[in-house]
């Protein structure tokens, strides 16, 4: 998770104590900032947007009542919990009305607070999913974003700490209401997050994000995993899973949904993509030359990009543009030491933007320029 703490009171020693005693870290929060009265806080709340504030009543120039107000003005109101040395009945209910999630006396007793800020940021955590959740089933239902759905979406996938995903979608005989979001979690690597859950009228689809851990190889498990406790069942289910390519991109989601659904609705046409990609590698291999861009190849074997972005990788275990840069590298490799043509001639001829792309491309490749390699593989007459 991205949590965000803002901490607001005029006290300099309890700030200090609060970052001693408490490990933000550990409890979640990834940035914590303070304010020192409740002007400050104003401003701070509208460039900072804190998930969580903390607040104490009594401040100079504006105290904490007359701070939430103004706050609340500006349309974004982060989960409070009011600080007060004064057990007064009319400071609770000013705090109260102003919908703060909790009210606490000081001196502040780092194990309740503890508590409290615990089941705000879990609070937090349902609330995010749950406007995720609302926003995929627009999408399932619609088959694109709404504008104002993406910022909600890419706001959650932040808090959440996910900046890779994926869909999984399920079609399933079984008669049971399965939480299929909590199955997957279940068989998945414990650093994939199961964002989010929604069944549409022909399957179930579901959310999984994650960072560096969220790899086409860890999912494909997972599912096999699922697909292996199907079968064992008594009496076995039917069940398929498709799974999508992994975007990092939240635009992408309305494909990331039709993709694993065209998969599952249509288990054969698993097959039938594994053969367009076996049929794809050998025209990259002598097409070099031409335009190999991912949208050009899919559209003249007619398959969707991101599948054969996916596929590629599941089949030859190297990404698809990885690929062609390495046909076209060790191709320019072999004219380099078979001809005496200029670098430019055999960046056009290997499908090179220009000598210069070439010349950077080659260097990363083999670790040495075009004209190094080719008087290291040549012998010297002399």
């Amino acid at each position: 998770m991205c949590v965000k703490l803002l901490i607001v009171d005029d006290q300099i020693s309890l700030h200090r104590y609060l970052d001693k005693v408490m490990d933000w870290e550990e409890m979640g929060f990834t940035q914590v900032q303070h304010a020192y009265d409740g002007e400050e806080a104003a401003r701070m709340v509208e460039a900072f947007s804190p998930d969580i504030m903390m607040m104490d009543i009594q401040m100079p120039v504006l105290n904490g009542i007359e701070a939430l107000k103004l706050v609340r003005q500006s349309f974004y109101m982060p989960r409070t919990i009011i600080l007060s040395a004064y057990d007064q009945f009319e400071y609770a209910r000013d705090a109260l009305r102003l919908q703060v999630s909790n009210y606490l006396l000081k001196p502040v007793d780092a194990e309740q607070l503890k508590e409290v800020l615990g089941e705000l940021i879990q609070e937090s955590v349902s609330s995010i999913r749950k406007s995720i959740c609302e926003e995929l089933n627009r999408i399932v239902y619609s088959g694109s974003m709404e504008p104002e759905s993406l910022p909600v979406i890419q706001k959650g996938l932040q808090f959440l700490a996910v900046d890779r995903f994926a869909i999984m979608a399920f079609v399933d005989d079984s008669p049971l209401e399965i939480d299929y979001a909590g199955w997957v979690q279940e068989h998945a690597d414990k650093n994939i997050n199961c964002i989010a859950g929604y069944r549409s009228k022909q399957e179930m689809v579901v959310l999984v994000g994650g960072r560096d851990e969220l790899t086409e190889a860890r999912l494909r498990a997972c599912s096999q995993s699922m697909l292996a406790e199907a079968a064992s069942a008594s009496p076995p289910r039917k069940l398929s899973i498709g799974i999508s390519a992994i975007a990092q991109d939240a635009a992408l989601l309305p494909q990331l949904i039709e993709d694993s659904a065209q998969v599952v609705r249509s288990p054969e046409s698993g097959s039938k993509l594994k053969e367009k990609v076996w049929r794809i590698k050998p025209y990259v291999d002598s097409s070099y030359r031409e335009d190999l861009s991912l949208q050009s190849v899919a559209e003249r074997f007619d398959i969707d990009k991101y599948q054969l972005s996916r596929v590629f990788k599941q089949e030859f275990g190297v990404n698809y543009w990885a690929y062609v840069i390495k046909v076209r590298i060790e191709k320019a490799a072999e004219l380099l030491v078979g001809t005496n043509w200029k670098n430019g001639q055999i960046a056009e001829l290997t499908g090179f933007l220009d000598e210069s792309h070439f010349s950077r491309a080659f260097k990363k490749y083999y670790g040495v320029t075009p004209k190094e390699y080719r008087s290291s593989t040549i012998p010297s007459n002399g």
